[in-house]
């Protein structure tokens, strides 16, 4: 099984189900993040970078209290997620000044 070097966990009940989000990464330029329902993996990233105004992870049509689930990460000194289950945010970190910085300046690159 390989190492997964600061590994980060978030699990969100939603109705009936949890939705489960990992990411880690290394020096070495490798990581990735992981989408789960259920333990079910339904979506991987394994870019460097993300876009904060893009969803990293996604998936369509799960069930029938789940018709999308759209995840973005953001931050600067930590990785900080929003989820979004049918278009509603149903969990987002806190978001300090430099976090809201850094996101207002890597969309206005757009």
């Amino acid at each position: 099984m390989q190492k997964k070097p600061n590994l980060k966990q978030w699990n969100i009940p939603y109705k009936n189900h949890n939705i489960m989000i990992s990411n880690w990464w290394g020096w070495d330029f490798k990581g990735s993040a992981d989408l789960y329902i259920d333990d079910q993996h339904l979506d991987q990233d394994t870019s460097i970078v993300a876009e904060t105004n893009k969803p990293l992870l996604k998936t369509n049509n799960f069930s029938d209290d789940i018709s999308s689930v759209d995840v973005y990460v953001a931050g600067l000194f930590s990785v900080k997620i929003s989820v979004l289950v049918n278009g509603e945010n149903i969990y987002s970190d806190p978001l300090n000044m430099l976090d809201r910085l850094f996101i207002k300046k890597s969309t206005k690159a757009d």
